[in-house]
């Protein structure tokens, strides 16, 4: 069976997106930048307008190579490509091909939210369960249901939509909460992102829902008018600028999440001037806030 490695570098101090150009052209199957940081620390949410650095203090990147790659003869073409006067750490690691698709597969499975409220990937959606399956394809667009901001909003939502309700989700990424929505009764739901990537993904999964909730791009969405519940799940710096445009929107409830709890004071001063967050919720150390009008 065919090997592969990975080794992961250790490069402090360097932009790790543009260490990837650079080593684009050596013999390497794949690049890719991890996190070192856990996920508290980490800037878990991609903030469009104010990039994240991937820098060599914060993140490692990995390169995917053929087993019979000389690490030592690529470590050498990288000091060249990269100028440096040292060779750089790194670990390696060794395994087999393998079926990628059943593997995949094998990563994400069901996640219960509740005894009657559970997120599936595509392939789990016929197992039997005696409540709401929301199906979930794993890719672009964040919002699989594995983070704790997802599951808070989620857990909200089953206690408080009751029915009939017009809902706007705000920063939707892959549509979950949305979903969501609608197959919890709501009578209207609209969903905006900024990331044209995760619309398309929220699309397909209007397709596996069989759903048809309209999921636009922030730059062509026009308010005309007010939702009784807008929801956003996103990180701080965002929700901080949105707070303005959010108040021209909600109708009756605002519930926030992406907030970590040691940053509550600092979002519920921003909202102040129109609306009274307060703390409904908490998991991992991230918490939903919620506001009523």
């Amino acid at each position: 069976m065919k090997v592969w490695k990975n080794i992961t570098l250790n490069l402090p101090e360097h932009d790790l997106s543009l260490v990837s150009e650079q080593l684009s052209d050596l013999d390497i199957a794949s690049i890719t930048i991890k996190d070192k940081r856990n996920e508290i620390e980490s800037d878990w949410f991609e903030d469009t307008e104010n990039p994240t650095t991937l820098n060599g203090d914060t993140h490692n990147i990995v390169l995917l190579i053929h087993g019979e790659t000389i690490v030592n003869d690529l470590l050498s073409k990288i000091r060249l490509k990269l100028n440096l006067d040292y060779s750089p750490d790194y670990t390696e690691e060794i395994f087999e091909d393998k079926d990628w698709t059943t593997y995949t597969q094998s990563q994400f499975s069901a996640i219960q939210i509740s005894e009657s409220l559970r997120i599936v990937p595509p392939w789990g959606a016929h197992s039997p369960f005696d409540g709401e399956s929301i199906i979930i394809q794993p890719g672009s667009g964040f919002g699989t249901g594995t983070h704790p901001t997802t599951q808070l909003c989620l857990k909200w939502m089953e206690s408080n939509v009751k029915g009939g309700e017009s809902v706007l989700d705000y920063g939707c990424g892959s549509g979950i909460l949305s979903i969501a929505a609608t197959k919890l009764g709501a009578g209207s739901v609209k969903g905006i992102e900024i990331d044209p990537q995760a619309i398309h993904n929220a699309n397909r999964n209007n397709e596996l829902n069989q759903t048809t909730i309209p999921f636009i791009h922030a730059d062509n969405y026009k308010p005309k008018e007010k939702y009784q519940i807008v929801i956003a799940n996103i990180l701080l710096s965002v929700l901080i600028r949105l707070a303005s445009k959010l108040s021209d929107i909600t109708g009756e409830k605002l519930v926030l999440s992406g907030i970590l709890e040691n940053q509550t004071s600092e979002i519920q001063e921003a909202f102040d001037p129109w609306i009274q967050l307060k703390l409904k919720d908490e998991m991992d150390g991230w918490v939903l806030l919620e506001g009523s009008l």
